[in-house]
């Protein structure tokens, strides 16, 4: 990385804000209402209009990335577009990283079971070859919707110019605290699309989940300054984190609601643990490395 920013620009507040009001505006204005038309008014069916409605939703789960591009064009060139667009496919990354993108958070959800359960009742009925091969379809599905619409914006954008203004603490709290308000309207109107559905809606279930994105955002924030501001590997890691629950259940027999909550606390423990140890090691570097 350089000495402005991950991807020409030098770190300015205003476009940190105008980034920031961007994303949530695209989201919250395009896709929040979809969310509440569907499950809210429609009770979760679907109608003509909102299949009409459909493109516009999708474009607002793509706030993030989209707000990135733009606000990008207007700080910098069609240079710096062009790089932050090719980082998405800047694969050239040590082989380890991808081996921890991957093994990390069904590992992780795999040992949450193991704590829950005090012993191995349930992952003794694990079924390999049935999650593996159940995987892939998780991943094609779950990819479009968080993973591309998200990345560009919260590590292309957002966290290279955090970074360069606050180092890795700072930056990870301000933006685990905005990626997880940014997912509101999906907390109120789409169950599982943020908290769990099985953990119901609550201040409990919310503070529960605001932990999650907190771990989540030092990991990735490790990830990011490890392997060069790779935006790829960040993408795979938030394709990895919001599909380690249902490719790790795959080769499980179907588990009780009570028992998917513990499970999931648990694995917001064993992730928050994680995510002290990673912020920590971030920071390690020195202050003026962060914008590489």
């Amino acid at each position: 990385m350089r000495s402005q920013s991950a991807h020409g620009m030098k770190p300015e507040k205003p476009a940190l804000r105008s980034f920031f009001l961007l994303a949530f505006g695209l989201t919250w204005v395009l896709l929040g209402p979809w969310f509440y038309l569907f499950n809210v008014v429609n009770q979760g069916e679907m109608s003509v209009w909102l299949w009409a409605m459909a493109p516009l939703a999708f474009i607002g789960g793509w706030g993030p990335s989209l707000a990135a591009v733009i606000v990008t064009a207007h700080q910098g060139d069609r240079s710096a577009v062009r790089r932050l667009l090719v980082s998405l496919a800047d694969w050239r990354v040590h082989f380890r990283w991808y081996l921890l993108v991957f093994l990390l958070p069904p590992l992780a959800t795999a040992l949450s079971i193991l704590i829950a359960d005090r012993g191995i009742t349930t992952i003794r009925h694990f079924d390999l070859i049935a999650a593996l091969a159940g995987a892939p379809l998780t991943y094609a599905i779950a990819l479009p919707f968080g993973p591309l619409g998200e990345e560009l914006g919260w590590r292309g954008f957002a966290l290279p110019n955090l970074l360069a203004r606050f180092g890795p603490w700072r930056a990870t709290l301000i933006l685990g605290t905005l990626w997880t308000l940014w997912h509101l309207p999906m907390m109120l109107w789409m169950p599982g699309a943020s908290v769990p559905s099985f953990m119901g809606l609550s201040v409990r279930s919310v503070l529960i989940y605001l932990i999650h994105v907190m771990a989540v955002t030092a990991i990735m924030t490790l990830l990011f300054l490890r392997t060069n501001g790779s935006i790829l590997l960040a993408v795979l890691a938030h394709l990895a984190f919001n599909t380690a629950e249902s490719v790790v259940s795959a080769g499980l027999p179907e588990m009780p609601v009570e028992q998917l909550r513990i499970v999931y606390v648990v694995t917001v423990c064993v992730l928050a643990v994680l995510g002290l140890v990673c912020i920590f090691w971030s920071s390690r570097r020195s202050p003026t490395s962060f914008a590489t």
